[in-house]
């Protein structure tokens, strides 16, 4: 438990919120400031029922969690209160903050666009056979610029389209259209705004990994070593089997062009003497 104790200016309950908030600090690898984006509470709920023998989760007022924060002593605690803005839900865990984005990651959902909602990523309406009936629809596809033509009845969209990029506020008439094409893009779930470990602060877009990028920069970095390794012929258990491969077939390819008999080249050579044979006939004949 926390030595510091708030003086009994506070009513106790919010004494004890803010001993909790300095203790969870203290006694957690990570702390996270995070966003409740179009959370629900079914959510929520789901997420500390799945992980509560990982994951804290408090939701406290500013004043309160500041207090907190401050109690605490930890390190870097006044650049810590100083991001401390807005409502935000605190995770606190024994996680890195990069496993709790990933894991939060999994937790988000897709719900349909509103009026005003802010694009977290390119919107892009799909090209295909939207299913639609020629009509009054179509003007909303020209409004967005979207080619479109009427093929057996239906609207088809004629290529994939862009109708909204990152950071954009998102028209009524726009999440109309994508609310009939059945496009879902908006992701709701926590978000991580602000991640502390080891009394080093990470914004957001530190955190956030994408695995698959991540994955392919690992798999050309090993190329571009394995292939570097081979051109210098440095000995490694991965490039051993390729150099001696490589090695073979070299010799193999010298004993040929010298005309050297082994059980290996002697079909090679025959080949190679008879293709000669039948060149020269053709040319005494």
């Amino acid at each position: 438990m926390s030595v510091t104790k708030t003086k009994s200016k506070y009513p106790q309950w919010k004494t004890d919120t803010i001993n909790e908030i300095s203790d969870l600090i203290k006694s957690n690898n990570t702390t996270a400031f995070c966003k409740l984006h179009k959370v629900r509470a079914a959510q929520l709920m789901q997420l500390r029922k799945s992980f509560k023998n990982d994951l804290t989760i408090r939701v406290v007022k500013n004043t309160l969690s500041k207090r907190g924060i401050t109690d605490s002593k930890v390190d870097n605690f006044e650049k810590l209160v100083d991001n401390v803005s807005d409502q935000k839900a605190f995770i606190f865990t024994d996680m890195d903050p990069f496993k709790l984005f990933l894991l939060l990651e999994k937790g988000k959902v897709d719900l349909p666009a509103r009026e005003g909602d802010i694009a977290s990523g390119e919107i892009t309406v799909p090209s295909g056979n939207t299913g639609m009936q020629p009509g009054p629809d179509l003007s909303a596809f020209k409004a967005f610029n979207i080619p479109t033509r009427i093929d057996a009845g239906s609207i088809f969209v004629s290529e994939d389209t862009v109708v909204a990029k990152e950071g954009d506020s998102i028209k009524s008439s726009l999440a109309s259209l994508l609310t009939k094409l059945d496009i879902k893009p908006i992701k709701a779930g926590v978000a991580i705004d602000l991640a502390y470990m080891d009394g080093l602060i990470y914004p957001a877009k530190d955190v956030a990994i994408d695995l698959n990028e991540y994955r392919s920069h690992l798999i050309q970095s090993f190329n571009n070593a394995l292939n570097l390794a081979l051109n210098e012929e440095y000995l490694t258990k991965e490039t051993v089997p390729l150099l001696l491969a490589k090695a073979f077939t070299n010799s193999k390819n010298i004993s040929i062009e010298s005309d050297y008999i082994t059980k290996e080249t002697v079909s090679h050579i025959l080949s190679k003497k008879h293709l000669e044979a039948e060149t020269l006939s053709k040319l005494v004949n």
